[in-house]
Parts: structure tokens; C-alpha cells; sequence
């Protein structure tokens, strides 16, 4: 099943490009890159100059580039996404 705006809280979420548009840490406003790991309330981001970043989910309002649908922006709040990445997949909705 292809990613959608729809369904992309329970698709896999590493390798996609992401913004961070707001946050409770408002040093992170801004922080963009591409998503490399995913626990449970954390994502690893790797910036454009390859330095690496983790932030909580929980607080945090990101927007995610889908570029199978001509660099769709899509824009989820990070509590929607806390959970284990293998248990979040599973819940088809």
C-alpha cells in the first residue's frame, strides 16, 4: 500500500524528508532533514549537513514531504505517532 496524506501515520516513516513547523522546544522550530530512526517517542533526523538531531514526538507538530505525490506536504501532529514504529504500522486505520 502506497504512502497517503491519509495513512501516513501508520506507514514507515524512516527515509522520509521532515519540517519541524512547531514544538514545545522552540529551538527545534525549523529543524529539517530526513527521519533515519524511530523509537517509540523519539525520532533521529539527519540534517543537510549530515549532523544528527533527536527529538520527542509528544509537543511536536511536523510536516512530511511525500514525493511519490509530487512533494505532497503533509502535516501531523507528533502525538498521533507515539508508539513502538512496529505497533503504530499495525494499526491500519
Amino acid at each position: 500500500m502506497d504512502i497517503t496524506p491519509k495513512n501516513l501515520i501508520h506507514h514507515e516513516l524512516i527515509g522520509l524528508p521532515v519540517e519541524i513547523v512547531a514544538s514545545t522546544n522552540q529551538n527545534q522550530i525549523g529543524l529539517k532533514g530526513k527521519i533515519v530512526d524511530e523509537t517509540r517517542n523519539m525520532f533521529t533526523i539527519e540534517k543537510e549537513d549530515q549532523r544528527i538531531k533527536k527529538t520527542a514526538k509528544e509537543g511536536v507538530t511536523f510536516v512530511f514531504t511525500l514525493s511519490d505525490l509530487g512533494h505532497a506536504k503533509v502535516k501531523v501532529n507528533g502525538n498521533l505517532l507515539l508508539a513502538r514504529p512496529e505497533n503504530r504500522i499495525q494499526k491500519r486505520g
